[in-house]
């Protein structure tokens, strides 16, 4: 049996992140991986430099294109960039009937600049996140989406009931943003109950794509069947493995390393 995972994101050229970082996840999995391309950015190793978006009756007709014909097992959506965008994505979901749906809340880039417009922010909050299965905002986007205030473990967790009641089944605030002594929490909130993720920080700049790579891991593990929690559990490990095996390219921060681990 063939499984099948669609992302639906903004190109990197520099191959770190968005569509590149998820197809290669993708076939790190074993998972036949498709796309539907949201924005064409301009970037490399120090960061974004300029995002262009694509048409939005392109990005439904890509969508459509593919889920018609193919099909997929489970969908991802990371950068949309514009508010016609996310009503393109979100009207894809409702016309097709996409239930398993990953939602990586690509709102700013490492190096500060929206890569979701100012504009769009409160639609996709009201659009998107409804729609979703899984949705793993880091702290920064969680602060956004919530208008709360993040500085503990309890803060997260508070977040996460918040992003729940907004019609997220699962939410993962990670906590790569505030560690706590040397280890990182993420938050997972599922069925009502709390599962604390602990790992070692990692001392490294090699961080470029952790959050598009694994939103891309945990829609694949969905696409094999593999059940919420477990799949987020396998998510999680596999992006550890690729951040203590990550690559020093380029003269900023490098990428993780995908293929560390071919399942």
């Amino acid at each position: 049996m063939v499984h099948k995972a669609l992302t639906i994101a903004g190109s990197d050229n520099s191959g770190g992140a968005g569509i590149q970082a998820d197809l290669k996840v993708f076939s790190a999995f074993g998972v036949y991986g498709m796309s539907a391309i949201t924005s064409v950015t301009v970037q490399n190793s120090f960061g974004v430099i300029s995002s262009n978006p694509v048409p939005s009756q392109i990005v439904y007709d890509q969508i459509k294109a593919v889920v018609e014909d193919i099909g997929a097992d489970a969908v991802k959506i990371g950068m949309l960039q514009t508010e016609e965008n996310v009503i393109a994505v979100y009207q894809a979901v409702v016309d097709f009937g996409i239930k398993n749906l990953i939602v990586d809340t690509v709102i700013k880039s490492k190096n500060g600049k929206f890569l979701l417009d100012k504009s769009a922010v409160d639609i996709f909050i009201k659009k998107i996140i409804p729609a979703s299965y899984v949705v793993t905002p880091n702290i920064d986007e969680a602060e956004l989406i919530t208008g709360m205030e993040i500085k503990s473990v309890d803060d997260m967790k508070n977040a996460a009931v918040e992003i729940s009641k907004m019609g997220a089944s699962a939410v993962i605030v990670k906590g790569g943003h505030l560690p706590q002594g040397k280890n990182v929490i993420d938050v997972v909130y599922f069925g009502g109950e709390f599962l604390l993720m602990e790992y070692p920080y990692v001392e490294t700049r090699n961080t470029h794509g952790t959050g598009c790579t694994f939103s891309a891991a945990i829609t694949a593990c969905l696409s094999k069947g593999i059940d919420c929690i477990k799949a987020i559990r396998i998510a999680r490990a596999y992006v550890q493995g690729a951040i203590e095996n990550s690559l020093s390219l380029g003269k900023g921060r490098g990428s993780l390393n995908h293929f560390w681990k071919v399942m």
